[in-house]
């Protein structure tokens, strides 16, 4: 299926992007000492959450926040890394709803028409079947469920956060997904920038195999642990305003993590793409159409390369 060449700016305003960095930049200070360092109370030195090896190195530090590298899986996580419960705050204060109606809800329109059509679309060709349970982990403003029923499918979703809803009255299950029982097994279960914020996203993985259908299919969005952007803040370190989200994107994934959950999980990889962004978020700037253009197309070319900022990973039960 065509990957679609979106220019950043169309659906996240440059002053919107700056100004939500700004509020959570403010927002996540009291976990910090004056000088930078980070408390005790909200941080914590622990293995790769992800594969639990204790050996890692530091690639660059954003926002007092330090990102190492995994010496066994090769993933990018902070460290120290936040306390369990310090993250589910910034939901339940209302914190991350200033994110929801500042970014996601004013790219609406650009988002449903296109970006979670495009979703729904993939998952309907690899999937082949005309009954669809689905469960989106994560489903926050609630688009790509819309999308869903809108086009037949039987959708329910789940949100720490209590203002998550969805326009068609779709079920949404408020709390940890990992608490979670439900009546029925799902064909699909989808994590849209979900495991990234998760202090434990195996055990998320995990969850959702135990409520799929067999020969169902799991499908998430992560941050990339090999994608361009990651390198340059190698050389160039600065403060992106989308990315690395400082004090909510702690995880950042690797194609051998990916390969590595796949195989734990008795789970095929049929399908994986990046859709990312690098090149605009570095810049930061508007341009004239024809450079514009010239940059979509070329993070176009790192997108072919597997090397844009967000893997898209389409994850089937094998019977």
């Amino acid at each position: 299926m065509d990957k679609i060449k979106l220019d950043l700016f169309l659906l996240k305003s440059k002053q919107d992007l700056v100004s939500v960095h700004e509020f959570f930049s403010k927002s996540i200070k009291k976990w910090f000492t004056k000088d930078g360092s980070p408390k005790a109370e909200y941080f914590h030195v622990r293995a790769c959450p992800i594969c639990q090896a204790e050996l890692s190195v530091e690639e660059f530090e954003i926002d007092n926040f330090a990102y190492h590298r995994c010496l066994s899986c090769n993933s990018l996580y902070t460290k120290p890394h936040l306390r369990d419960g310090v993250l589910e705050s910034l939901y339940s204060d209302g914190t991350y709803q200033y994110y929801q109606d500042n970014l996601v809800k004013k790219g609406s329109k650009l988002r449903k028409g296109i970006l979670e059509q495009r979703k729904f679309e993939q998952i309907r060709v690899l999937l082949e079947k005309d009954e669809v349970d689905l469960l989106d982990v994560g489903c926050g403003s609630g688009t790509f469920l819309d999308i869903c029923n809108e086009n037949g499918w039987n959708s329910e979703g789940v949100d720490p956060s209590p203002n998550s809803t969805s326009t068609h009255n779709i079920t949404i299950h408020h709390g940890d997904f990992n608490e979670m029982s439900f009546e029925k097994k799902f064909d699909v279960v989808t994590f849209w920038g979900v495991l990234e914020h998760l202090s434990d996203p195996v055990l998320a993985v995990k969850k959702a195999c135990e409520v799929l259908d067999p020969s169902g299919m799991i499908v998430f969005e992560v941050p990339s642990a090999n994608c361009f952007i990651s390198e340059y803040l190698k050389k160039v370190p600065f403060s992106p305003t989308r990315y690395i989200e400082s004090g909510r994107h702690n995880i950042f994934f690797s194609k051998t993590v990916i390969e590595k959950i796949a195989q734990d999980f008795d789970l095929e990889i049929v399908s994986i793409e990046t859709n990312g962004l690098d090149l605009q978020t570095i810049l930061l700037e508007e341009f004239e159409v024809d450079i514009t253009e010239r940059i979509i197309n070329m993070q176009d070319t790192l997108n072919d390369l597997l090397l844009g900022d967000h893997y898209r990973v389409f994850l089937r039960k094998t019977v």
